[in-house]
């Protein structure tokens, strides 16, 4: 069969644009040191390559956000430790003044350091980081320590726990005066007006009563056979009248109920921050003023820190060293309290450090699979481009030599 010139030209061309390229694809591969710089360079090989950089972002990305927690963590241990002290330090105010030798002038002034530790706990529980409230829970941006006002309106209705309705005084108003946690009720058992009407109280939301008291325009709201006193009054208050009426007769069953009302309240949420520490895993690292400070029903443990000194100084203005001694223990379980959130704060600390140390070693396994697949072999790659100049070389001459005839030897 008869092979035209322009066949062998064609062939001859062809084998040097491939020799040109592969020499030119060497080249590229030398100068960026990877095997793979496009897809149709391996596309089996490059798939794998764009999975592997996108798993070792998302390491990065991880170990950034855990490094960026350090700093949240940080500032807990940091605002922890002072908390501590200051509750160690009203301890040894209370012991110094528990026993014999204080008097009420150096309760007078210890009363009044120890509202200053008071309202250092309430500035240490209100840290910030830039404008962020970090004892707050997730609503960052809402101050978690308020303090309450000492009055607050009465509830008033009639129809006990299940069905109580409001109630109407006339030309009477009613309102508590004083801090406590406990769900005070008062409930008039024999009407009439002041100084006539009997009442009885409740500290624990009805389950038990007092004996009955009579009702004075200030009574104080205690069932002595109950909780401690914590010297919360029922206060009424009647506008004055042009022409004075008659006294105001209260009906049997009518209620008065009191919400707890702390020295110090909490306004943040109980929400944790959930740092991701890997696909699918996440480690708690905000702590609440709630879990520092006060009573939680989970824990029977736990102390409300603000009523316990709040107590104590009111003890220590009244000159009562009963009180003292009798709640010295509740200091010491206040204290713990902060320690263990102490423990929480490294042991969340050591999680996070336990998995950044585990991206580390995953970025450095995936970045060894990369290298495998995708680096290029140095000396394999000097020698297959030695070779493929060669080659492109060759087909250079080769072509030469084709073209060399002329029209007149091609003639004859």
């Amino acid at each position: 069969m008869r092979v035209t010139d322009l066949t062998k030209h064609n062939a001859v061309v062809r084998h040097m644009n491939q020799a040109s390229e592969q020499v030119g694809t060497l080249q590229e591969n030398m100068s960026s040191g990877k095997r793979i710089n496009k897809l149709s360079d391996d596309p089996i090989g490059a798939t794998q390559v764009q999975d592997f950089k996108t798993k070792i972002s998302f390491f990065d990305m991880i170990k950034r956000n855990i490094q960026n927690n350090y700093i949240l963590l940080d500032r807990y241990e940091t605002e922890l430790t002072d908390i501590g002290d200051m509750m160690q330090h009203a301890k040894t105010l209370i012991l110094a003044q528990a026993n014999a030798n204080a008097d009420q002038s150096t309760r007078q002034v210890t009363a009044a350091e120890l509202q200053s530790i008071i309202d250092e706990l309430v500035q240490a529980g209100n840290s910030k980081i830039g404008k962020l409230y970090v004892f707050s829970g997730t609503e960052t941006l809402t101050q978690p320590l308020v303090a309450n006002e000492e009055t607050q309106p009465a509830a008033i209705g009639t129809g006990g726990e299940e069905s109580f309705a409001p109630y109407s005084l006339d030309r009477v108003a009613a309102e508590f005066s004083g801090y406590s946690q406990n769900p005070y009720i008062a409930r008039i058992g024999k009407e009439g007006p002041f100084g006539r009407a009997h009442f009885i109280v409740s500290d624990d939301g009805g389950e038990t009563w007092s004996k009955e008291q009579t009702l004075l325009r200030d009574s104080p709201v205690l069932n002595e056979d109950g909780k401690p006193d914590d010297r919360v009054r029922l206060r009424f208050h009647e506008p004055p009248a042009d022409e004075p009426g008659e006294p105001y007769v209260f009906p049997a069953g009518l209620e008065f109920r009191f919400e707890p009302n702390p020295p110090i309240g909490y306004r943040g949420n109980d929400e944790k921050r959930m740092v991701p520490t890997g696909e699918g895993s996440y480690v708690p690292i905000n702590f609440t003023a709630r879990e520092v400070f006060y009573r939680r029903e989970q824990d029977p443990q736990s102390i409300d820190v603000f009523d316990l000194l709040h107590t104590l100084e009111r003890a220590l203005l009244e000159n009562e060293p009963k009180v003292l001694e009798a709640r010295i223990d509740e200091v010491d379980q206040a204290y713990n309290q902060v320690l263990n959130r102490r423990a929480d704060v490294g042991a969340a600390r050591r999680e996070l450090e336990h998995q950044f140390d585990k991206m580390e070693t995953r970025t450095f396994a995936k970045t060894k699979e990369l290298s495998e697949l995708e680096d290029l072999d140095l000396q394999e790659a000097v020698t297959e481009l030695n070779l493929a100049e060669l080659r492109n070389q060759a087909s250079l001459n080769t072509g030469a030599r084709l073209i060399q005839p002329t029209l007149l030897e091609f003639l004859r």
